[in-house]
């Protein structure tokens, strides 16, 4: 049954506002986003949702689960909303958690070392699915992978690919089958992509743009690639690693076809 809420004081509200908090999303393992397009996202995933907000003038609420859903007041869409213009559809859902052994079985993998800023985040995740990459293990100070921006950034993909947090770095010895790919861009010594001889499983190491690859994972590393560039220093982050996940798996690929 549809319920209306008009007071932005309501105990429900006041909780899911508190969602803009990434302290408050780790401790209720709840996150919200914004927009038609993430909750066809989140349906299509299959994942746990808690509550849809929509706006009063919302013309399609026939069309979603009617156990779940709440007309809103514009006032309280402002409330529960990041944007300056609130939408039309809010969800409320349960996060996804993996552990770092559901991406064992998987041949090729991303390892984000430290990346703080969603944009880049977002944009990697986005650049891992286009590229066959089939999940992501985090280690450090990474952003919180439920920051709206960085679900915004993904561009509908976030759900679509595993992404586990390391409890431990040294965990990653248990994936002495892979063959670990850093991308330190302080190392002179390095191979361009196009070089490197893969093994049939790989994990590429991303690290962010102002600290690099913490040494812990940098010891794990069996070769270290770079992309050379001919007038600028280097690239974004997100830009050299979509390039260099799309020239890992062109060939892998290849490799596949060809045996």
């Amino acid at each position: 049954m549809v319920k209306k809420i008009t007071a932005v004081t309501n105990p429900t509200v006041v909780e899911y506002a508190k969602l803009s908090n990434s302290k408050v999303r780790f401790l209720t393992g709840l996150f919200s986003v914004e927009g038609e397009k993430s909750l066809e996202d989140i349906l299509n995933a299959n994942i746990e949702i808690k509550d849809i907000f929509v706006s009063e003038e919302y013309d399609k609420i026939d069309k979603l689960p009617q156990d779940k859903v709440t007309i809103a007041t514009e006032a309280i869409m402002k409330k529960l909303s990041s944007s300056d213009t609130p939408p039309k559809v809010i969800t409320v859902a349960s996060q996804r958690i993996y552990d770092m052994f559901d991406l064992k079985g998987y041949d090729k993998l991303l390892l984000l070392d430290g990346i703080s800023d969603p944009g880049n985040m977002g944009t990697i995740i986005r650049s891992a699915v286009a590229f066959g990459f089939e999940g992501i293990l985090l280690n450090g100070n990474c952003v919180d992978i439920y920051n709206p921006k960085v679900i915004r950034s993904s561009a509908g993909n976030f759900f679509k690919i595993p992404i586990a947090r390391l409890a431990n770095p040294f965990i990653l010895k248990e994936f002495y089958s892979y063959q670990f790919i850093a991308t330190d861009i302080h190392d002179t010594n390095f191979n361009s992509p196009e070089e490197i001889i893969l093994w049939d499983k790989i994990i590429l190491i991303l690290g962010s743009e102002a600290n690099g690859i913490s040494e812990e994972i940098l010891q794990l590393s069996h070769y270290n690639t770079k992309i050379s560039t001919c007038n600028v220093e280097s690239l974004n982050l997100a830009t050299a690693a979509s390039i260099i996940m799309y020239e890992f798996s062109k060939r892998l690929n290849e490799r596949k076809m060809n045996n």
